[in-house]
């Protein structure tokens, strides 16, 4: 009951604070989005707060902020890598930041299992992350 409760936080959160515009928009003619591939976005990174309602606890995990409609999460958050390093953080925290990896058009909150499929929000999500570099000015 406990972990059914802490899922559904968790999907709370990450729905109610996101938000994507697809890739063929205007306001997107910049970044190509490409979902289920190795791609390479820009952005801010920036503190994910994974919470219910009001301002929550800061838990570790990382998202960037590419533009003003599209947030991209640091892998999914039940991965344990998914708790950034303090020394990644303090090099990138509020910098503008160049991410490759492997993107999925949505963030897994639970680990699929051959039972059962993950929860998920409509939130992109690097499921692997190659690097991260500060970006070039």
């Amino acid at each position: 009951m406990k972990k059914t409760r802490i899922i559904y936080i968790l999907l709370a959160g990450l729905a109610c604070s996101c938000s994507q515009v697809p890739a063929n928009s205007s306001q997107n003619k910049m970044t190509e989005i490409k979902f289920n591939q190795k791609t390479t976005l820009t952005g801010i990174y920036t503190k994910r707060i994974i919470a219910k309602k009001g301002p929550g606890k800061h838990q570790g995990h990382y998202k960037i902020v590419v533009n003003d409609t599209l947030e991209v999460n640091l892998l999914p958050p039940y991965e344990a890598a998914a708790v950034r390093s303090s020394e990644e953080v303090a090099r990138f925290e509020g910098k503008k930041v160049t991410v490759t990896g492997f993107l999925e058009e949505d963030t897994s909150l639970s680990e699929p299992t051959i039972e059962h499929e993950p929860l998920t929000v409509n939130t992109p999500c690097f499921a692997t992350i190659e690097s991260i570099v500060l970006a070039e000015r």
